[in-house]
């Protein structure tokens, strides 16, 4: 449910000068799309279905006007939602190849620039796909959607921890930290708002921790890994000196014995299942930890019993995911390479379906050969920067060695391997023999996953 906006703490100038307006026009916008999307997700399932139903079918005419790729791909047959069983699964291969083929389906529509979006890779296959500026005021405003339905308040102060995305970032060994007098976007000059903070974190721990003393923390979003560094650098009276409110876990694994350790000392925890490529898919229920409501306003899921993988003593489905707003770049059954769960509502009693046990999120840990954990930080995005490749995987089956495959190439020039293992060095410890393989074809075989990092020795 929606919390009560008069509860909120609001600026003196709150409401709109202007005569016969109420709001400033911006966020009026948000604050009527924070209730729709409320009203869709958490509302009568019926009208919800209907909705996503026209979605669907919007995306799907537009894509077969637009696009001769997807043309090959659907049944000659009027276009509209009950084709989607028919069409056939897409691939990471699939979308490069339409990319490459197509460039944006939105490119041409008026003054529309074009935009692009390259995923970090986490299954060793980086995806590149195109964006609307729709894309990305969606995501803003759902973002702040579970904070009005979760009833979190607004005034606390938000903490980004993420690693480094490029190769200049990992030249720079410093902290890299950018702050913002507030992160509530649009609203920002309605509701009285906390700072937002964003750091980028290589292997300075101190620095790390010296900075997030400087302020409150609050809303803490990150993977499970820095939280790790902080209860190994001052464990729960650590976490209580730096002020985290609630800790939004995003993408690896959360472990369970943190999630326990903060809520002993009053601190919750919530994860979110999303995809750079795609933007939220399911998020983490308030009352049932580890299952996620499916977002279903911005996608549709489906669990493909053909190929499954065992987790936990379940047999899990591969996720299919079609995402209802990928007019640029369409995403349609996608095959995102995760498996899971999918039930038709929520133990809460939330109508819609929800997703648990998600098989993917591997935790990113090399075994140092003095015996220390220690994170395993580089994307494929900053890899790609010293090599060109199709696919990359990276595993630890020694102590001492990191081998990456490069997927795609015949072979690597002596420049390219220097300038590779430097900088895998850079990110990880020079106490590392660092190999390099390329091969026209990673095999993938026993891991469906095609997770882009793992260790057998951490």
């Amino acid at each position: 449910m929606l919390s009560d906006l008069t509860a909120r703490s609001l600026h003196s100038n709150a409401y709109s000068d202007l005569p016969f307006t109420f709001l400033d026009q911006a966020a009026q916008n948000c604050l009527a799309n924070i209730t729709a999307i409320n009203l869709i997700e958490n509302g009568d399932r019926t009208a919800r279905e209907n909705w996503q139903n026209r979605q669907l079918t919007n995306l799907l005419r537009c894509t077969h006007a637009r696009s001769k790729f997807w043309r090959q791909r659907m049944p000659s047959r009027m276009i509209n939602h009950g084709i989607k069983k028919y069409l056939p699964i897409q691939s990471r291969e699939d979308i490069g190849i339409q990319v490459t083929l197509e460039g944006s389906l939105v490119a041409n529509d008026g003054n529309a620039p074009i935009s692009s979006y390259a995923s970090t890779g986490s299954t060793g296959t980086p995806v590149k796909v195109y964006v609307s500026k729709e894309n990305g005021y969606y995501n803003n405003v759902r973002s702040l959607v579970q904070y009005f339905t979760n009833n979190l308040s607004l005034e606390e102060n938000r903490t980004l921890i993420g690693p480094p995305t490029s190769l200049a970032m990992l030249e720079n060994k410093s902290l890299n930290v950018t702050v913002v007098d507030s992160w509530a976007g649009p609203l920002s000059g309605v509701f009285r708002t906390g700072k937002a903070k964003k750091i980028s974190h290589q292997h300075d721990d101190d620095a790390l921790i010296k900075e997030l003393l400087k302020d409150r923390v609050g809303y803490l979003v990150c993977a499970n890994r820095y939280l790790d560094v902080l209860m190994n650098n001052g464990g729960t009276d650590l976490i209580k000196m730096l002020g985290i409110k609630l800790w939004h876990h995003s993408y690896d694994y959360r472990d369970p014995e943190i999630v326990k350790a903060l809520d002993s000392v009053g601190v919750s925890s919530l994860s979110n299942y999303s995809a750079g490529e795609i933007g939220p898919i399911a998020l983490e229920c308030s009352k049932y930890q580890g299952y996620f409501h499916v977002v279903h306003t911005n996608v549709i899921l489906e669990c493909d019993d053909q190929l499954t993988a065992s987790f936990n003593g379940a047999s899990l489905g591969r996720l299919l995911v079609t995402h209802l707003h990928s007019y640029a770049t369409p995403i349609i059954r996608y095959d995102i390479g995760d498996f899971a769960k999918l039930e038709n509502q929520c133990p809460c009693g939330h109508d819609g379906p929800t997703i648990f046990n998600i098989f993917g999120r591997g935790k990113h840990f090399l075994r140092h050969p003095n015996g220390k954990l220690l994170p395993f930080y580089l994307s494929t995005r900053a890899l790609m920067e010293a090599v060109s490749f199709k696919e990359c995987r990276v595993r630890q089956a020694e102590i001492d060695t990191i081998t990456i495959e490069i997927g795609g190439r015949e072979g690597i020039t002596a420049d390219e391997e220097a300038k590779l293992k430097k900088l895998v060095s850079k990110a990880t410890d020079p106490a590392f023999n660092i190999k390099i393989k390329p091969v026209k074809e990673i095999d993938w075989s026993g891991n469906p996953k095609r997770l882009f990092f793992s260790s057998s020795v951490a």
